[in-house]
């Protein structure tokens, strides 16, 4: 595109197979050489059939560095994210070991008739579902070389440098062959040194006329990949083998991540035995290097600078905004990953702090330009509102705010890049530098707000004038502030919030964790001792409404506004109407002229005075809805008085507190029980909370509100339980990690996850600590039962909620592999990928399990015997579930400031809105559009790239181009297993999605093995009682129907109907529809005696609720008819027109395939012949196959043979 800068070009060309080798080059038009930042639009002369020409540059110490490190990422294949940043196997994808089982691309539309027939769950054992050791095992690349290491001869001398010498390199070929290799300005050449002796002179000049020495132009190349093609035919052989391979796989799958911190992290990761490197590599500690050169550590970043400079950039059209987003993402992922590398470093005591002699938790640092400290009231500013607990909760909000005024994004104000990193129980808060900040002494630099809690108040006119559309956005008013001088300042944010005029002139906001108001009715009612309450005070005060609530009930208020006002201005408009048509009648009686019959009647004015009424009905409409970020806080007390203004104020932030509690948590817990939001797993739950600005406080308040003795309740209310248990472990891992030594994190993680879910296994976990470990009391003394008084302990302080005494066998037993990967991703543990037992497995169940390891087809030898018991008694003789040995890596979490693109998102918000409409060319042309601004801001591997990718690719199904859609789902599902992870609820949508539309384009066999993957992913994510799973179990009997397997489609139609029977009860459309699937089902495998059954519950419920007049009624009413007659029939058929009846049900496609459940029951609630599919066949028409007769008779059975 015209956008796209000749840099871009340039990279596509040294991506590009046949180009490969060129890095260091620039490109000419007509002779002339472009700048590699200019925009292809801008260059004079440049039309679409230019042709530019590439011509070799000159290499400088940097570009060759970066050939000679790209060459070794080319070598080392397809990777995952930097362990150090993501963790271990992060941002791997195992799409193409489902779609592969074999490793190879076969016919994926292959369908023959006994094809898939052993079709069931469980094949694949619990825990390996997400296994990545045979996925990273195929992203193994070829060998092409054996080492590429930087040369011991390295840094070049002075003398050479002036011959043009920028470093030396030591290559072993695979023939065996060592060859000194100098990187010069004009390329690279062989050198005629040894390990010995230094000679820097060309090999073929220093050797030239000796014995097999070749012509010196052999020995040099300007790219290092032409000269070892030269040197080693099996390098060629190698390289173009790498490529062929890398060329079948989705390009997607092995593109590298231009931030690790995108990468997700899975919580099952390959063990020990499976993470040693392949082969010895000298050059791998120089990595580092060969990227960042020797002068590191000079190159100090200025990150705020930076940040400021491209927030400053130009955004007047399009490509401007598209280019300043672009650059402000790409600033934030390279800020994220240092700031991660920092705060480990931190955490792990590498790093020196500012200020040495003060306690640990006051400690400060700075590393690279970025200032680090930690989560803790160090300074003691939040002692009354409740120390290091608020302190701990100020830091996650005051990212909240920076995000909020990042996507705001007021020209004029600035905020410091903030990451906030948890990890191994410590969170470590880092910021980039106001400039000039470590200069000054004094507090007066803080011009707006106050520096402390009040005691003076900094209110200058220019800031505050600044402040104005912030205010505007965030519904805040400017109200007043009392210093405890009595002297009133103005501000429209809250006090905390501090603003200052750093030393480059710009102004900067501080400490933005009271960008919401109060949760004024939490702080009364749960946030103060009392002597009669059930439960503990709130462990803090900073108890704040999210933006999303503000938002919400500032919407709902205008809306009740708007039609209140609409309500009262028809009332006055037809009180002006009636007023003028009694004019009219008055002015009826008296005689008319003929020059008064030509003037306007009064009703005519009225006519007319009420379509301008309806035209400009809001014309003077005026609604004022806003908030004082500082009503109820201690501030508030030092008036000397309240005006009415101030009043209003603080009555708009009790009437949203009342809002959240009495509003927006019921509605969600009534949706949650009618499951008109059914999230997946804990992460999905957060975040259909967050969307209806509802806190993580209020999860017991939901768990109550949720019916504990409905049967359809019950996974929901477990999923709720499940948050709070797991959040609390979180709670009890932080405590107990700060308190013992790194090198027993492992330990302490395994003892926990083994006291809490894994007590039918070991029942006295510890036992099996080690002496070290059993040397810290609150460690010896954690058994299970004073774990689960813990657990207890914090669920009710923290989320007001008292679980069971028996809550370990109500609520975790069952439903252990969930517990264990919630606990693993709010703690950031990895542990080994392996099958866990939550009970003591049977020798028996160990043996078979060790004998689907072995080829069935061999005979099993003395030796293989020894090696399957070896393996059965070293399962059997494990102590506990989780060994402190299988815990591989803590994983660093983060929160970050980053925001979406507004204007990828608008056309994203248009697209969808016109395929709403039925605007299709024009939604999918604005959803094409927003991906390619997402793509060019994010990159492809991005959760908002995979949700796009999603979006599309359903237009396309809609559309009925099921090729396309399937292609743009898969590129969806890739990168939604690298970037939210492998059992993402999102994932596994877009696999359930994805099998659909291969089954629409007719790749059936592959559409099962997708759904047979979601569904083992639900097993590890969720419990078998989840509504969503009937819609699975329907599209699964669907898909076995096409391949004509009836017996294997029955079992998934019965368990549909079994789980909404029990979630929904018999009263309920779906079931209804999954009845009748159901008899259609029975139907095709000739059982009529069952489909009548079925049929006939199913025509009973659409006739009573919806009359005999309704299109459903009078299907199921024909089906219930025909089935009947055949049941008396079926015995005296033949088993040839049994065949053909079965051929004849299936070719009419009679089920209906469904993309969710509540969108079954709203086409069933819909049209005419909602429960009947495309391509339906009446009852009437099949007979006639059959039978061969217009006019069947009860025995014309026969007629047709």
């Amino acid at each position: 595109t015209a956008q796209e800068a000749v840099q871009d070009l340039k990279q596509v060309v040294s991506e590009s197979p046949n180009t490969i080798e060129y890095s260091c080059f620039y490109l000419a038009l007509d002779g002339q050489r472009l700048n590699d930042f200019a925009e292809l639009g801008e260059i004079e002369g440049l039309q679409k059939d230019s042709q530019l020409e590439l011509f070799e540059d000159q290499y400088t110490e940097r570009e060759a560095r970066l050939h000679v490190g790209r060459l070794r990422d080319l070598l080392a294949g397809p990777t995952t994210a930097d362990p150090l940043v993501a963790g271990l196997d992060a941002g791997a994808s195992i799409f193409s070991t489902i779609k592969y089982p074999d490793g190879t691309p076969t016919d994926l539309s292959a369908a023959a008739d006994g094809g898939d027939s052993d079709f069931e769950f469980g094949k694949v054992s619990q825990f390996n579902v997400i296994s990545t050791s045979e996925a990273i095992k195929k992203l193994s690349v070829p060998q092409c070389i054996k080492q590429i290491t930087l040369s011991g001869w390295n840094p070049v001398p002075r003398y050479r440098q002036l011959n043009g010498d920028l470093m030396y390199l030591l290559v072993t070929t695979l023939e065996n062959q060592n060859y000194h290799i100098t990187a010069s300005r004009d390329g690279f050449f062989v050198n005629a040194s040894s390990l010995t002796h230094f000679n820097p002179e060309q090999y073929g000049v220093a050797r030239a006329g000796q014995q097999g020495t070749r012509d010196p132009e052999f020995y040099c190349a300007h790219s290092l990949i032409t000269l070892l093609k030269k040197l080693s035919p099996r390098f060629g052989q190698g390289l173009a083998k790498l490529q062929q391979e890398a060329a079948l796989r989705d390009s997607v799958e092995v593109l590298p991540f231009v931030s690790a911190e995108h990468a997700a992290s899975t919580w099952l990761v390959r063990s020990g035995e499976n993470r040693a490197p392949e082969s010895y590599d000298a050059g791998r500690p120089q990595e580092v290097y060969l990227r960042l050169g020797s002068q590191i550590s000079d190159s100090l970043r200025d990150w705020n600078e930076e940040l400021q400079s491209i927030r400053e950039m130009p955004r007047g059209n399009l490509s401007e905004r598209v280019l300043r987003d672009r650059q402000i993402h790409k600033w934030h992922s390279e800020f994220a990953e240092a700031a991660i590398h920092g705060a480990m470093a931190v955490v792990e005591d590498e790093m020196p702090p500012l200020n040495p002699t003060d306690p640990s938790e006051q400690h400060m640092y700075l590393r690279d330009n970025i200032f680090f400290s930690k989560g803790f009231d160090g300074r003691e500013t939040f002692t009354e509102l409740g120390g290091d607990e608020a302190a701990h909760v100020a830091t996650g909000k005051d990212i909240t705010g920076v995000r909020l005024l990042n996507q705001l994004d007021v020209e004029g104000l600035n905020t410091l890049g903030s990451v906030v990193v948890d990890y191994r129980g410590v969170r470590v808060v880092a910021q980039s530098v106001v400039p000039g900040i470590f200069r000054r002494q004094d507090t007066t630099q803080i011009i707006y707000g106050s520096v402390d809690s009040g005691a003076t108040v900094g209110s200058d006119p220019e800031f505050h004038k600044a402040m104005e559309p912030v205010a505007k956005a965030l519904h805040f008013a400017e109200h007043s502030v009392f210093s405890e001088a009595g002297e009133e300042s103005k501000l429209y944010t809250s006090v905390d919030v501090k603003g200052l005029v750093g030393t480059d002139g710009r102004k900067y906001l501080l400490d933005l964790y009271r960008m919401t108001p109060i949760d004024v009715e939490f702080l009364e009612s749960e946030c103060e001792e009392k002597a009669d309450a059930e439960l503990p005070a709130y462990p803090h005060k900073l108890v704040l409404m999210r933006p999303e609530l503000l938002d919400i009930f500032w919407e709902s208020k205008i809306r009740k506004a708007v039609q209140e006002y609409a309500i009262e201005k028809t009332k006055s408009a037809e009180a002006a109407k009636d007023e003028a048509a009694d004019k009219t009648e008055g002015a009826g009686e008296a005689q008319q002229t003929p020059e008064e019959k030509d003037e306007p009647k009064p009703a005519d004015d009225a006519q007319a005075a009420e379509e301008s009424g309806a035209k400009d009905l809001l014309g003077d409409f005026d609604f004022s809805l806003n908030f004082s970020p500082d009503a109820f806080t201690p501030i508030e007390q030092q008036r000397k008085g309240t005006s009415e203004s101030d009043k209003e104020l603080s009555s708009a932030v009790r009437s949203a507190s009342k809002f959240l509690r009495e509003v927006s948590v019921p509605s969600l817990a009534r949706d949650l029980a009618s499951y008109s939001t059914s999230p997946l797993s804990g992460s999905a739950l957060v975040t259909a909370m967050h969307q209806r600005g509802i806190n993580m406080r209020y999860l017991g308040m939901i768990a109550s509100l949720l019916p504990s003795d409905v049967e359809s309740a019950q996974n929901v209310r477990r999923l709720v339980v499940h948050e709070m248990i797991s959040r609390a472990a979180k709670h009890i891992l932080r405590d107990l990690f700060r308190l013992v030594p790194a090198r027993l994190h492992s330990e302490v993680f395994a003892h926990v996850v083994n006291a809490l879910i894994c007590t039918e296994y070991c029942a006295d976990p510890t036992a099996q600590l080690s002496a070290e470990a059993r040397a810290i009391p609150e460690l010896a003394s954690l058994t299970p039962e004073a774990l689960a008084d813990l657990v207890k302990a914090q669920v009710a302080l923290r989320f007001r909620f008292a679980l069971p005494d028996d809550f370990v066998g109500k609520f975790i037993a069952g439903s252990e592999h969930i517990l264990l990967r919630e606990v693993c991703l709010k703690a950031g543990a990895q542990i080994a990928m392996r099958q866990y037992y939550f009970a003591r497995p049977a020798e028996e169940e160990m043996h078979a399990i060790a004998m689907k390891t072995v080829d069935p087809s061999i005979k099993l030898n003395k030796q293989m015997k020894r090696q399957i018991k070896e393996q059965v008694d070293k399962e059997l003789s494990r102590p506990m579930t989780l060994l402190p040995g299988d815990v591989m890596n803590f994983v660093a979490l983060t929160k970050v400031s980053t925001h979406n693109s507004s204007f990828a998102d608008e056309a994203f918000e248009a697209g969808r809105m016109s395929l709403e409409q039925g605007q299709k060319e024009l939604g999918l042309e604005l959803l094409l559009e927003s991906l390619a601004l997402h793509e060019q801001t994010f990159g492809f591997l991005h959760s908002e790239s995979a949700r796009c990718y999603a979006v599309v690719s359903l237009a396309h199904y809609d559309a009925g181009e099921y090729a396309l859609a399937a292609e743009f789902m898969t590129k969806s599902v890739i990168i939604s297993e690298r970037t939210v992870g492998l059992d993402d609820p999102l994932t596994i949508h877009d696999y359930l999605n994805l099998a659909l539309y291969e089954h629409a384009r007719g790749n059936t066999l592959l559409a099962l093995r997708l759904m047979r993957h979601a569904m083992d992913l639900w097993n590890l994510v969720n419990s078998p009682d989840h509504p969503d799973l009937a819609t699975a179990h329907n599209n699964i009997g669907v898909m076995l129907q096409s391949l004509r397997q009836y017996d294997d489609a029955l079992k998934f139609f019965k368990s549909c109907l079994e789980i909404r029977s029990k979630l929904l009860g018999t009263d309920n459309v779906l079931v209804a529809n999954a009845m009748h699937s159901l008899a259609k089902a029975y139907a095709v495998t000739g059982d009529f005696k069952s489909a009548v059954q079925v049929e006939r519950d199913s025509h009973k419920f659409f006739s009573e609720k919806f009359g005999d007049e309704d299109p459903r009624t009078k299907e199921t009413a024909e089906w219930l008819k025909e089935l009947t007659f055949n049941a008396v029939r079926s015995a005296k058929l033949s088993s040839a027109a049994r065949k053909k009846l079965s051929e004849a049900v299936a070719t009419a496609g009679l089920m209906q395939m469904e993309r969710d459940g509540r969108g079954a029951a709203e086409a069933s609630s819909g049209a005419p012949g909602g429960t009947s599919s495309k391509g339906h066949l009446p009852i009437d028409d099949l007979l006639k196959f059959i039978t061969g007769s217009t006019n069947p008779k009860p025995r014309g059975g026969r007629r047709g043979r």
